[in-house]
């Protein structure tokens, strides 16, 4: 074999090794041309989003606490009205009938009272009887003193005899006897007529002209017309913060209290309606289910009778549900906060004057609604903040969105 054949097949073998290698060398030094190639990214400095608040202005103010709850209207005082004489009725008022006005002394029924006036009659013959029995008896012991006046024998008891001295008290103790008779069927004859025991509102009635009623008889059921009561239910916390008579003050009027109530108008559409009360009596104990105090609120004329019609609007009705707002006792010097300021109910964020948040630990005295009052961790001037933060942390910077929009004025 000749040297140029031998060494073919070296040279093949050194080629497959060599091309690849050549080409990945020419492919880094390639890449590596490109990056150098490249532009210099040119460096911003990184802006910091600025987080804007609203805020507000802490002014303290004196403040009287309003308890708001819910009530039912219940009437002062409610009777179930009975005949207290039997018979037939023959006459009914025409406002027996539910919602019907009486006043007080109106008669509401008449039961037929003929057998009653024959009663009184027949009492009042025994009491001419009686009496007729008094005079005998008397007249027989002025005889009987006159023939005896001078008998010296006759024992002390037999003389008593003889003068009719029992004989005549027994003749007194029938008048006696018959008198009561008298008024008792005078008084049958009179409660034939029933009346109205107090100016009230008939609720619902059970009774027409023909029926026999007894004493046991219900009539109808009638509501005072002068006062309702509106139990309120609220919590045992929140008394202290009232005037209840009684409890804690003197007297029989308490806070003062508005009832709110809805109704339509005369051209459609809901209308708040209130009446003025005040607070008069607590319940020994607390509702069962809830554990809530009952507390009685007082309302004058819940039906507006003493009113013109026109300017009455629509009456406080019995068994409905209502809203009672309580006048509770002065807070002096709180600050008023919308409820969106509290942070964990216990603290609030306020900018400082180099525009960075600063943790407060506050005190809140009342709750009302989106309001809540603060006596404690606030001092004047403090820039409260309103808006909701989810990462707030202390000496964050914020900026404020409009300065001082939401100050609240002193009051």
């Amino acid at each position: 074999m000749t040297a140029r054949a031998r060494a073919d097949p070296t040279m093949k073998r050194l080629r497959t090794i060599l091309v690849p290698l050549v080409i990945l060398v020419a492919g880094v030094m390639i890449a590596r041309a490109l990056v150098l190639a490249k532009p210099e990214p040119e460096h911003h400095p990184v802006e910091i989003p600025i987080t804007y608040v609203d805020v507000l202005e802490a002014r303290p103010a004196d403040h009287t606490a309003i308890v708001r709850a819910m009530g039912v209207v219940r009437p002062e005082r409610e009777v179930v009205l009975q005949p207290e004489v039997g018979g037939r009725v023959v006459e009914l008022s025409p406002e027996l009938v539910p919602g019907g006005r009486l006043r007080k002394g109106e008669q509401i029924l008449k039961v037929d009272p003929r057998d009653y006036s024959a009663a009184v009659a027949s009492v009042q013959a025994e009491m001419s009887q009686a009496a007729l029995a008094v005079r005998e008896e008397a007249t027989l012991r002025r005889v009987a003193e006159h023939e005896w006046k001078d008998s010296k024998d006759v024992a002390a008891d037999t003389l008593e005899f003889v003068m009719r001295e029992p004989h005549l008290e027994a003749a007194q103790a029938r008048v006696s006897s018959v008198r009561s008779r008298i008024d008792k069927a005078r008084r049958d004859l009179q409660r034939t007529s029933l009346k109205a025991p107090f100016d009230a509102i008939v609720l619902d009635e059970s009774i027409d002209v023909g029926q026999m009623v007894g004493p046991q008889t219900p009539v109808a059921r009638l509501a005072g017309t002068e006062r309702f009561w509106v139990q309120v239910a609220l919590p045992v916390d929140e008394l202290g913060m009232l005037e209840i008579p009684g409890v804690n003050v003197e007297g029989n009027r308490g806070s003062a209290a508005k009832i709110l109530y809805g109704g339509v108008g005369s051209r459609g559409g809901d209308v708040t309606q209130s009446r003025d009360g005040y607070a008069t009596k607590l319940a020994v104990a607390v509702e069962e289910r809830g554990r809530l105090a009952q507390l009685y609120v007082a309302v004058e004329d819940p039906l507006g009778l003493r009113l013109p019609i026109a300017t009455r609007g629509l009456p406080l009705l019995v068994g409905r549900y209502v809203e009672v707002e309580l006048a509770g006792r002065l807070l002096s010097g709180v600050f008023e906060l919308p409820r969106t300021a509290l942070r964990d109910d216990t603290m609030v964020w306020v900018v400082d004057e180099q525009q960075r948040l600063q943790r407060r630990e506050i005190h809140v005295a009342w709750r009302e609604q989106a309001m809540v009052y603060v006596d404690r961790g606030l001092q004047r001037g403090d820039r409260v903040v309103t808006t909701p933060l989810a990462t707030a942390t202390e000496g964050m910077k914020v900026s404020i969105a409009e300065p001082l929009a939401n100050a609240v004025a002193s009051r």
